[in-house]
């Protein structure tokens, strides 16, 4: 990494541009990954300050070209002469972490993005020389749908410490990039299970309703009772027409 211009932000430390390059290298896999490199406009805007900076940088994407449902797909991405901030005057820089992001479209994408990151290798130097080994960068993916997946350069993320304290540098194409890779998945869409869901049963939700318990002989119970009631009565009044009647009888 080489220095550039310096620039001072008003309120914050005097902040510096580093220069992150690489040569461009296809990652020799063993199932020969097929890949692409594009240049790209980009805008790379410190998340400290208000600075930003207008760069192009060149983007390798690779993928294998064939893959299936379920299956961790290995992509690799590995950008070159990028920037990133810094403070001038912030000391040395002690570590940093490189990400780097690819848009993924398509009827096989798991979803609309994925990342690769790698940490710094040893010190930076005294002139804060990048130590990232851009070529290692390799991420992974796994499609649940068959169909194709294309992958497309996305943000760059580089995170450095000093003294001073942490910087973000975030690196943006101002436009929409080109597929640099597709692959092919195959297989049966993957079976997803609904929470809750059993299989079957009821599909209220709700307890199944149980029937009343009824003895084998006689009515239900609410007709015994009913029964036992009525016969009470009966008992009471036929000893009241029989008092009625020894009354009379008496009398007479």
């Amino acid at each position: 990494m080489s220095r550039t211009t310096s620039r001072t932000v008003s309120g914050l430390a005097a902040v510096c541009l580093g220069l992150g390059a690489s040569l461009i290298a296809t990652p020799a896999w063993a199932d020969s990954p097929q890949g692409a490199s594009g240049t790209y406009s980009y805008t790379c805007d410190d998340q400290v300050g208000d600075l930003s900076e207008s760069l192009d940088i060149e983007v390798y994407v690779a993928a294998p070209s064939e893959g299936e449902v379920g299956q961790e797909i290995e992509f690799q991405v590995e950008p070159d002469d990028f920037k990133y901030f810094s403070y001038t005057d912030g000391g040395e820089i002690t570590s940093g972490t490189l990400t780097a992001e690819v848009a993924l479209a398509g009827e096989a994408a798991p979803s609309s993005s994925a990342s690769a990151s790698t940490e710094a290798e040893g010190g930076f130097g005294g002139n804060n020389e990048e130590t990232f080994d851009e070529s290692s960068l390799s991420g992974t993916f796994t499609p649940s749908m068959p169909g194709e997946v294309t992958l497309s350069p996305g943000d760059i993320t580089i995170d450095v410490d000093q003294s001073a304290g942490p910087s973000t540098t975030i690196c943006s194409p101002d436009s929409s990039t080109d597929a640099l890779a597709t692959v092919d998945v195959t297989g049966e869409p993957a079976v997803t299970e609904t929470p809750g869901d059993d299989g079957g049963g009821d599909t209220d939700g709700g307890a199944s309703e149980q029937p009343v318990a009824a003895g084998d002989d006689g009515p239900p119970q609410a007709l015994l009772i009913g029964g036992a009631v009525a016969g009470g009565l009966l008992v009471i009044v036929g000893l009241a027409m029989f008092g009625l009647m020894f009354y009379f009888m008496r009398r007479s």
